[in-house]
C-alpha cells in the first residue's frame, strides 16, 4: 500500500517555492561609488578633528589654571583625566556625529551640549580627586578648567570645521521634484550652504513641472528618479533632497531605498513645512510617528531677562562703537549735503510708533523720491527692496552693506522701542498693508538683528521672511537669541542680500 505524502511534504512555503528565484540581497557596504567612499572617509576626519579640538581644549583649560598655581603635581594626573570623561560625555551627546546626519550643523547648536558636557567633566573629575587624591583640589580650579575648555571648544570645534569645509570638497546634492517646492530648496541650497553642499541639478519625473520649478534657476535636469542610483554613481552625488508634494508613500520609499543601498545621505522636506517651526519634535505613540508643536505664552521672566540682555549690552556697544559712528558722521557730511542721522516713524510693538533713529545713506530728499521709484499700492506684498536705489550716496553704500548705519538703533534698544533681537520695524505705510496674520510679527518688540538678518536679509520674499519671523515668535527663547547674535557679525561681513 503506497503511502499518501503528507501535506508538508506536498507544499512549500512561499519562500522556499521561490528560494531559486530570488535576486541576491545587494550589498551595501562597499559597493557605493567613489564619492560616497571619500565622504566617509571625511566624516571619520571630522570626527577625529573634533575630538582633537576637545581635547585641545581641556589641555588649555589645564594650563592656564596651573599657570595661576590652582593645579599642584599630585592632582595633575586626576585632572588629565578630565580629557577622556569629556570625550566619553560628548559622545554621549552626539557632539562627534551630528555633522554628517543633517544637512546642515554649525557649532551654535551644540552650545547647550558643550556647557553641559563641561558641567559634567567638573562634577566628575572633582569627584575623583575627592575620592583618589591626598591633596585637596580646589573647586575654583575645575571651573577654570571647565569654563576655558568650554569656550576654546566653541572656538576649536568652529576653526575645525571651517578647515574641514575648505580642505574638502563639497557634498554634490540632487533635489527631487521640479515643482515650486523643489525650486525653493535649490534656491536655498544655492544661496544658504556655501559652505559645504553644491547643487548638482535635480531629477524627476518631468523636467519641467511648473513654470517656476528649478529649470527656471538654471538646475541642470538629470533625468527620472527610477534611474537616481545610476545618476548618482555618474554624477559623484553624495546627498539627495526629496522636494516633491506629489510623491507618492512607495514613490519615496523606493527612492529612500535606492539612496539606502546606495550609501546616499538623504534628507526629505515635509509637506507643509511652513508650519514647521524649529521648535516642533518628531516623537512617536506606538509605533506612529507624531509632531509635536509646543506653543506657550512668554513667561515674565524671559522678557525681563531679554529687556536686562538689551539694555546692558546696548549700553556697551553704543560706547564701543561710538569712534566709528563719529568717523561715519564725518564722512557723511562730505560726501553729501544734509543731515547726519535720519529719523523716521517705524511700528513698534502692538502697532505703537516710534522714531526710529540711522545713519543718513540715502539723498537728504529721498523719502519725496519714493513715490517716483514705486508705487506702493500696487505691491503684490506688503515688503519693498529696491536693489541698486539711486538715492543712495556713495558712503551710504559702504554704510549699508557693513551696516554700520544701524548703530544708532542701539539708542531705540536702550529706551525700550526695539530690542537686538526681533522682526525688522516697518514703515506705517507697509503696516497698513498687513493683512491679520502678517500682523502677528507686531507682537514684540522690533529687533536690531533677527532671523531675516541671519538668514538671507534682502533676498528673502516677504512670504519666506514672514515664516521665518513666524518661527521665531513661536519659539522665542533667551539661548535662540543669543544663537541669532553670535550668527550676526558673519551675515554682516558676508554682505549678502544686504541692499
Amino acid at each position: 500500500m503506497s503511502r499518501i505524502p503528507s501535506s508538508k511534504t506536498q507544499e512549500k512555503s512561499p519562500v522556499e517555492a521561490n528560494s531559486g528565484s530570488l535576486p541576491p540581497l545587494r550589498k551595501r557596504t562597499r559597493d557605493t561609488s567613489q564619492a560616497v567612499r571619500k565622504v566617509e572617509r571625511s566624516h571619520r576626519l571630522r570626527r577625529w578633528s573634533l575630538a582633537g579640538a576637545d581635547t585641545l581644549s581641556i589641555l588649555l583649560g589645564i594650563a592656564i589654571a596651573s599657570a595661576f598655581g590652582s593645579i599642584d603635581s599630585q592632582n595633575l594626573p586626576w585632572v588629565l583625566a578630565a580629557v577622556p570623561v569629556w570625550i566619553f560625555t560628548a559622545k554621549l551627546y552626539n557632539l562627534y556625529d551630528r555633522d554628517h546626519r543633517r544637512i546642515q550643523h554649525s557649532t551654535f547648536d551644540e552650545t547647550p551640549a558643550l556647557l553641559a558636557t563641561a558641567a559634567i567633566t567638573v562634577v566628575v573629575v572633582k569627584a575623583l580627586t575627592v575620592l583618589f587624591s591626598t591633596s585637596v583640589l580646589a573647586s575654583s580650579a575645575m571651573i577654570v578648567v571647565g569654563g576655558v575648555a568650554c569656550l576654546a571648544s566653541y572656538a576649536f570645534r568652529g576653526l575645525a570645521r571651517t578647515a574641514y569645509h575648505r580642505l574638502t570638497p563639497d557634498e554634490r546634492t540632487l533635489v527631487v521634484g521640479s515643482g515650486a517646492k523643489a525650486a525653493l530648496v535649490s534656491r536655498r541650497l544655492m544661496a544658504q550652504f556655501r559652505g559645504g553642499i553644491e547643487l548638482a541639478g535635480y531629477v524627476a519625473d518631468s523636467p519641467n513641472g511648473v513654470t517656476d520649478g528649478p529649470s527656471g534657476l538654471g538646475v541642470s535636469y538629470f533625468g527620472t528618479t527610477e534611474n537616481l542610483a545610476s545618476i548618482a554613481s555618474r554624477e559623484d552625488i553624495t546627498r539627495i533632497v526629496i522636494a516633491d508634494d506629489s510623491l507618492t508613500t512607495k514613490s519615496i520609499g523606493r527612492v529612500i531605498n535606492d539612496c539606502r543601498e546606495a550609501g546616499l545621505a538623504v534628507t526629505l522636506v515635509p509637506a507643509n513645512q511652513q508650519v514647521l517651526g524649529p521648535d516642533t519634535e518628531l516623537n512617536r505613540y506606538a509605533d506612529v510617528p507624531m509632531l509635536d508643536f509646543h506653543f506657550s505664552t512668554l513667561p515674565r521672566s524671559t522678557m525681563a531677562i531679554k529687556r536686562g540682555i538689551d539694555f546692558a549690552a546696548s549700553t556697551a556697544l553704543l560706547t564701543l562703537t561710538l569712534p566709528l559712528m563719529l568717523i561715519s558722521a564725518v564722512l557723511i557730511k562730505l560726501d553729501s549735503h544734509g543731515p547726519i542721522f535720519f529719523r523716521q516713524v517705524r511700528i513698534g510693538k502692538d502697532g505703537k510708533p516710534f522714531t526710529m533713529f540711522k545713519l543718513r545713506t540715502m539723498d537728504a530728499d529721498a523719502e519725496s523720491q519714493l513715490d517716483n521709484l514705486i508705487n506702493l499700492d500696487a505691491l503684490d506684498e506688503p515688503a519693498f527692496k529696491i536693489p541698486n536705489d539711486p538715492r543712495i550716496t556713495r558712503v551710504g553704500r559702504f554704510l549699508r552693506r557693513s551696516s554700520l548705519d544701524e548703530i544708532p538703533q542701539f539708542i531705540n534698544v536702550v529706551k525700550g522701542d526695539m530690542s537686538l533681537v526681533g522682526p525688522r520695524p516697518e514703515e506705517e505705510a507697509v503696516v497698513a498693508l498687513y493683512d491679520a496674520r502678517q500682523r502677528q510679527r507686531l507682537s514684540v518688540k522690533p529687533g536690531l538683528t533677527g532671523p531675516m538678518q541671519v538668514y538671507g536679509r534682502g533676498s528673502l520674499s516677504f512670504e519666506e521672511r514672514l515664516a521665518l519671523e513666524r518661527d521665531y515668535l513661536d519659539n522665542l527663547t533667551v539661548s535662540g537669541d543669543l544663537a541669532i547674535l553670535l550668527r550676526t557679525p558673519r551675515a554682516v561681513i558676508k554682505g549678502d542680500g544686504a541692499f
